[in-house]
């Protein structure tokens, strides 16, 4: 989690709630609402703040927060107050991504305007929501979010081990997995089970509204505004690995991490094969 100074909060916090002003009293406001499926290390704390300001004050936001969610599943599961018991990524991952599950249908029943938050694709919520909801995310080269990753739980003490040992982990296989494991709805993803987890994934994938990539943050926002009434101002605050010098990797490194990646990789060009058209899709929905 990036840490910002106290004058830096009141200043995005003013932004966020005089954005959430203006458009209670404007006719410019989301004509849809939005679930934003937010994949970790992938400009989140830039976009959803963006995004928050386009909802009215007088409309709910759901968010899934995720250091909440880790520490409330400790005190409920395990008796301890820290966000550490349960990871995403832990040995707990189809647990916490239940809670998640459950937390995601709570907001759709509450009709909140604009959900945002970590959680994996769900059928249920999708069955029974998907037609009150366009889905959005934002993508990111996986191997370059893998390594994001890895130095931000090495900093905030999530993960312990050397790089190599990341490497051979259960909890940086899941983080390499991101994309499969998020589109695909499986917290979970046995080697032998690739297969079916990337059928998954590109199907659910093909239900989204509109996918956008880290590297073009204008373009994601012009073509939100196209789809939802309302372009977002995205600021642009410093990555939390930005503080680090480049992780130096040995070529062998570099092929393990490829490989584990290598799933995340293919729906990655998917994904930019496949955004154009989701998003004239949606247009046309909307225009009929």
């Amino acid at each position: 989690m990036i840490k910002f100074s106290p004058l830096t909060q009141f200043r995005r916090r003013s932004r966020l709630y005089m954005g959430r002003s203006i458009h209670t009293v404007s006719p410019t406001r989301l004509r849809k609402r939005c679930v934003y499926m937010h994949m970790p290390k992938c400009g989140g704390t830039s976009v959803s703040e963006a995004l928050y300001a386009t909802v009215p004050l007088h409309q709910k936001i759901g968010i899934l927060d995720s250091v909440s969610i880790r520490k409330a599943m400790g005190v409920l599961k395990a008796d301890v107050n820290n966000d550490i018991a349960f990871h995403d990524e832990g040995d707990n991952a189809d647990e916490i991504a239940a809670f998640r599950e459950q937390l995601l249908v709570m907001h759709m029943c509450h009709n909140a305007q604009l959900i945002h938050g970590h959680f994996l694709f769900s059928e249920q919520a999708w069955k029974h929501f998907g037609k009150d909801y366009s889905y959005i995310t934002i993508l990111r080269d996986p191997v370059k979010r893998t390594i994001s990753n890895y130095r931000f739980d090495k900093r905030i003490g999530h993960f312990f081990g050397d790089f190599d040992e990341y490497l051979e982990s259960d909890h940086g296989r899941r983080q390499a997995l991101h994309k499969l494991r998020y589109f695909s709805g499986m917290a979970t993803v046995r080697p032998d089970q690739e297969a079916q987890a990337m059928a998954l994934a590109k199907q659910n994938m093909a239900r989204f509204a509109l996918i956008g990539f880290m590297e073009d943050m204008d373009g994601f926002a012009r073509d939100f505004g196209k789809i939802f009434g309302v372009k977002p101002r995205i600021a642009h605050y410093n990555g939390a690995g930005k503080q680090d010098a480049p992780l130096q990797m040995t070529e062998s490194q570099r092929r393990r991490l490829e490989q584990l990646c290598a799933p995340d990789i293919e729906l990655f060009e998917h994904s930019r094969r496949i955004a154009p058209g989701l998003m004239q899709q949606e247009l046309k929905v909307i225009a009929a």
